[in-house]
């Protein structure tokens, strides 16, 4: 009997032939059974109990044939299946005979040996040009914003810059803030020409500017020694507002 084979089928028909036996008979040829479906070459008690099993050895052998059939069809159809789902060409070649299914996945077990190779180096591959990709696109990028970002202009920084004491340039621009003035680079550069127009230095002009809540500066409203105003209603405004009867020379 096979080795892995752990069953047999026995069939009722075999009643008849055990019913023309004595009871001792029918154990001699119980125990010779037994025997032999567990592979221990089992030598017959008599001739008669031997002619007595040789239509049972029959039926096991037959049986076994079919068992062992099966088991490798399975097998067969195993191996098969892992060939067409992971190699289809070798599957083809062995549905058409070109391989031995042995040949087939001796292939296979070659290519899969090599496949970690060619797999790191793939990965290598394509790191490399990641790389490549990053570094270029990150050059073009920095590249790109070197020649198209302008440099930003700031109103306070640039009044520090030219000697501007920090808290009145700070005080000045909440002046300008409120009164809605933009802190452009042209503003900046009208009241640097209007400071240095009146002969004061930028925090004397700064402190004027607070105290008269102006957002602007012309020379004309303030040179040495003589400083206008106009007052309407009780209200101070910048020399630059006129008014046909209100002027106050201080």
């Amino acid at each position: 009997m096979a080795e892995n084979k752990k069953s047999i089928i026995v069939y009722a028909e075999w009643l008849e032939q055990f019913e023309y036996l004595t009871d001792e008979e029918a154990g001699k040829l119980i125990k010779h059974f037994f025997r032999y479906v567990n592979d221990l070459n089992p030598i017959a008690p008599d001739r008669f109990i031997e002619a007595q099993f040789i239509p049972i050895k029959q039926t096991l052998k037959r049986d076994l044939d079919k068992w062992e059939k099966t088991i490798n069809e399975r097998s067969v159809n195993g191996r098969l299946g892992n060939l067409k789902k992971y190699n289809i060409d070798l599957y083809n070649n062995v549905q058409s005979n070109l391989l031995s299914i042995e040949d087939a996945e001796q292939i296979a077990k070659n290519r899969k040996a090599s496949q970690p190779d060619s797999v790191a180096t793939k990965s290598i591959a394509k790191l490399a040009v990641n790389d490549n990709v990053n570094v270029n696109v990150n050059d073009n990028v920095n590249n790109i914003k070197e020649k198209t970002a302008l440099p930003t202009f700031s109103f306070y920084h640039s009044l520090i810059k030219i000697g501007g004491n920090e808290n009145l340039v700070s005080d000045w621009l909440k002046v300008r803030k409120n009164k809605r003035a933009t802190n452009t680079e042209t503003a900046f550069k009208k009241f640097t020409t209007q400071v240095e127009k009146s002969g004061y230095n930028i925090n004397e002009v700064l402190e004027k500017c607070i105290e008269k809540s102006w957002s602007g500066f012309d020379a004309d409203w303030f040179k040495k020694g003589v400083i206008k105003t106009n007052i309407v209603d009780g209200k101070e405004f910048s020399p630059n507002f006129q008014h046909p009867s209100k002027r106050i020379p201080i």
